[in-house]
């Protein structure tokens, strides 16, 4: 970096970089202002001091609000891992002088979080007492950034193209624990689980039904309408849908129509009767889940302890459904 350029970047206050960073996750300077508790006329103020301090463009302006441009994407990047820094120092310097155990971050999409994070965090009491914990519930490209910057220290999620292909992996380690697979689930009195002699369903039975989904680009809609694709028949226009995994849940324990949830995400609703699971002719390919972190971790022994949790609970779980019947 030549001198001057290093100069201008170290003029930069650190409540001027949580400005950029606040304007890139809101995409409007109202709602940056709202956020930081100043009028938007200042925060277009501060952006174009700023600019004019780097001479360079930051962000696009238009009509709905602003975008990042390609020399503001790097320095808002740099701008997220600069922060987090600063106030990773200032918990653990706090942690050190109160004797406090760092904590440990954890991000996960919602379904994990409450599907299997309880299970993970019960399995990792036997070997050592746990430290704080901090769970980060998000859609997978805010916990994504989040990882990237610093702000959490594990990831466990899905690992697809769709979830995990837009992930800068450099200076990252992803380490597979298991596979998940989503099934074809639908209150005990619809009309399709009382027919007990039908051995399997196919999909051009299953596309005719109500169905209740997530939209798109989710991967579990992602999923089916590939799956669909793969025979030919066209996508499902859902009756419902809905973001949340849970919501899905009851809305088919109430015989809105059927779902495809992960089997971990409804066991145990099928334990207690509220919904079963439909034989289909083709299920989804069971869908690898993935524990992700930065190369240089802090907390890596207990990351480690974390991902041997899961591991073993994922794999004790697929062998437990491998055995038995769809």
């Amino acid at each position: 970096m030549q001198d001057s350029t290093y100069r201008m970047i170290a003029a930069l206050r650190m409540r001027q970089f949580e400005l950029l960073t606040v304007l890139a996750d809101t995409g409007s300077m109202r709602a940056a202002g709202e956020k930081l508790f100043v009028s938007t006329a200042a925060v277009s103020k501060a952006l174009s001091e700023i600019e004019s301090q780097l001479g360079l463009t930051i962000f696009e302006r238009h009509a709905r609000g602003v975008t990042l441009t390609h020399e503001g994407n790097l320095l808002v990047h740099r701008a997220r891992l600069l922060l987090s820094e600063v106030a990773n120092l200032a918990d653990e310097l706090r942690d050190q002088k109160l004797g406090h155990d760092s904590v440990l971050r954890i991000g996960a999409p919602p379904f994990i979080a409450w599907s299997l994070l309880p299970d993970v965090l019960r399995a990792m009491t036997p070997s050592a007492p746990l430290p704080p914990i901090q769970i980060v519930e998000g859609r997978l490209d805010d916990t994504q950034r989040k990882l990237e910057s610093g702000e959490i220290d594990v990831l466990i999620t899905m690992n697809t193209s769709s979830e995990l292909g837009s992930l800068c992996q450099e200076g990252l380690v992803i380490r597979p624990v298991g596979r998940e697979q989503w099934i074809v689930v639908c209150a005990p009195d619809h009309p399709l689980a009382s027919h007990a002699d039908q051995s399997a369903w196919s999909w051009q039975d299953l596309k005719r039904e109500a169905w209740v989904l997530p939209p798109r680009p989710t991967q579990a809609r992602l999923m089916l309408e590939q799956l669909l694709l793969s025979q030919s028949l066209p996508p499902i226009a859902p009756a419902i849908e809905s973001m949340n995994a849970i919501t899905n849940l009851k809305l088919v324990e109430q015989r809105h129509g059927l779902t495809l949830l992960a089997r971990r995400t409804v066991a145990e609703s099928l334990k207690r009767g509220t919904l079963v699971a439909l034989a289909v002719t083709h299920l989804p390919p069971a869908i690898p889940i993935v524990v992700v972190h930065r190369a240089q971790c802090n907390q890596r022994a207990i990351v480690d302890r974390f991902r041997d949790a899961a591991r073993a609970l994922l794999q004790d779980a697929s062998s437990v459904s491998n055995g038995a019947p769809t």
